[in-house]
């Protein structure tokens, strides 16, 4: 088992998370943080799920983007569970795709020791 350390409280991020897991059969406990203690280790709230756009390798946050025009022009959306079951059988029959040459390898988004501080805060505070 791992132990996955997210931010915030907000249903949407939640259920993309749990749903992930579920769908995907990974064995992980979520500790969610709340949004003041990851901001007091350097965390930039909103960058958890490290999007990026493909002019800048930095991540971007997943509420950067303005999908009304395309909302306006009648994009629908399948259900959360539906999407991510596709995805991750895309993933199994086809593999990771290659990363873009510039993007930055998930371990150098963050801190280690600083996630390090923000899990064992979040250990301690579920013992107490």
């Amino acid at each position: 088992m791992k132990l996955l350390v997210l931010g915030g409280t907000h249903h949407a991020g939640r259920a993309v998370v749990e749903t992930a897991l579920e769908v995907t059969g990974f064995d992980a406990q979520l500790l969610w943080a709340p949004p003041a203690l990851l901001q007091e280790e350097g965390f930039p709230l909103g960058m958890e799920f490290g999007l990026r756009y493909p002019h800048d390798p930095a991540p971007t946050g997943i509420h950067d983007a303005d999908v009304g025009v395309a909302l306006a022009a009648g994009l629908t959306c399948r259900p959360l569970r539906e999407t991510l079951a596709a995805t991750w059988a895309w993933l199994r029959a086809e593999g990771d795709p290659r990363p873009r040459p510039d993007t930055p390898a998930p371990d150098a988004w963050f801190d280690p020791a600083a996630e390090q501080r923000v899990l064992a805060r979040l250990q301690n505070k579920e013992r107490s």
